[in-house]
């Protein structure tokens, strides 16, 4: 809910029309689905002037992050002159956190700039673990580092709009931006090595997921929400960064659990054809680490479709081709063996971490 300050929409409306704006009232219309209507009248040389200024409701249809509803305005502001008939937008408005107001209304891309991340990615160890019969202590300080560090960022909850977040949280990795549906939507067409009833099996196994767990809102926590090996950094002092905090500011735990051990179970497999040796060590101390540091059991509940999306990750042949694997013949083998897993834990409703 916008705290408008009339002084700071005076400020705004004379720079936007770069002219001296004054007698600002604005009066509550009405709500809709989405949001709500206020008028705005003012005077510019003289003139009355009326326009309309509407906000979006902060929970639901999408619209629960500050991200979301600046995306909606903008794209509404770009759409309106572009069909006949139709009101025009004049501008959108960022309201900062003190209550002051900037255009943006004229943007069409933006950017981030961010600090450099030191040192080096996870993925070329993961490579050699598969390689090895035993975790280093090296390897077993940076697991058990990862794994109490979810569990410390995952004790904070969220009670603001926890129902539609966590709905959300669920629909999204079945069939949102980043989703079980998206990743299929990227597979190239006519695969060898799998059929399209066999991806529509995966996707309805996802779809009832959603529908028996959507309403465990008491779950919702603070996540990481893109916590892979490309994301964590390790510098020379063996000292971790992140990058790419992505999704939802609160989630589903296990959407942080699986991103990372997926890389386990496909570099085992990639390597020997099964979860074996340092990499079965690692993922079983990762979760059980987890398991007993959060006392949260039910996340072997839930974590099946953040599973089976990781899967769908990373047996994509976009990002890891045939000649990843060694030979078409072998990447096809393991694409199916991995798949087969993810819909085997869908299935039986539980992600069962110690195979």
């Amino acid at each position: 809910m916008v705290d408008f300050k009339i002084e700071e929409i005076e400020k705004y409306l004379s720079f936007l029309y770069n002219d001296n704006v004054t007698d600002i009232k604005l009066n509550e219309l009405g709500s809709g689905c989405v949001g709500t209507g206020h008028s705005l009248d003012f005077t510019i040389n003289g003139e009355r002037k009326r326009k309309i200024l509407k906000t979006l409701f902060t929970s639901n249809l999408g619209m629960d992050h500050f991200s979301d509803r600046a995306g909606s305005l903008l794209l509404a502001h770009s759409h309106y002159k572009k069909i006949p008939r139709h009101i025009q937008s004049v501008d959108v408005c960022g309201v900062l956190e003190e209550g002051s107001m900037i255009s943006i209304g004229k943007a069409k891309e933006f950017f981030i700039l961010m600090d450099e991340a030191k040192g080096e990615d996870m993925f070329d160890d993961f490579a050699r673990m598969a390689k090895e019969e035993r975790l280093s202590e090296k390897d077993r300080k940076r697991i058990l580092e990862l794994s109490d560090y979810l569990v410390q960022l995952h004790k904070e909850k969220s009670e603001d709009n926890k129902e539609s977040l966590y709905k959300r949280c669920l629909r999204g990795v079945v069939g949102g931006n980043t989703s079980i549906m998206s990743i299929v939507d990227m597979y190239p067409k006519n695969q060898a090595w799998i059929c399209e009833y066999e991806l529509q099996q995966m996707i309805k196994e996802s779809v009832k997921f959603w529908s028996e767990h959507k309403f465990n809102s008491s779950r919702l926590c603070q996540v990481h929400g893109d916590f892979h090996p490309g994301n964590i950094w390790y510098n020379e002092e063996d000292e971790f960064t992140l990058l790419d905090r992505s999704g939802m500011t609160f989630g589903e735990a296990a959407d942080d659990l699986t991103p990372f051990s997926i890389n386990f179970i496909f570099y085992s497999f990639k390597e020997n054809g099964a979860l074996v040796g340092a990499c079965k060590e690692g993922f079983n101390l990762f979760w059980q680490n987890y398991l007993d540091k959060s006392q949260d059991e039910n996340i072997l509940n839930v974590a099946a479709p953040f599973f089976a999306l990781r899967s769908m990750v990373v047996i994509n042949p976009i990002f890891y081709n045939d000649d990843f694997f060694g030979s078409k013949d072998r990447a096809n083998k393991i694409r199916r063996d991995i798949f087969y897993l993810a819909l085997r834990m869908l299935e039986k409703g539980k992600f069962d971490f110690d195979f």
